[in-house]
């Protein structure tokens, strides 16, 4: 697979791709707004953190009540 075929793809499915990108921010927003306080030793923290920091559109939910 070249980078001609790859370009051609993302051009010829731009709808594909932005259903994808949404579903993947709105599960990332969901799961933020979800666990909006975990426990310090809760293995889903550093998860949640990343993914509200970087992939969630939903903000509301601050690092100021969660453990660092």
């Amino acid at each position: 697979m070249d980078i001609q075929t790859i370009a051609k793809w993302i051009v010829d499915h731009p709808n594909q791709i932005a259903v994808g990108y949404f579903a993947v921010v709105g599960v990332a927003s969901w799961i933020v707004k979800t666990f909006p306080v975990l426990k310090a030793d809760s293995w889903l923290l550093p998860i949640i953190k990343f993914i509200g920091k970087f992939i969630a559109v939903n903000k509301s939910v601050s690092d100021a009540g969660r453990p660092q």
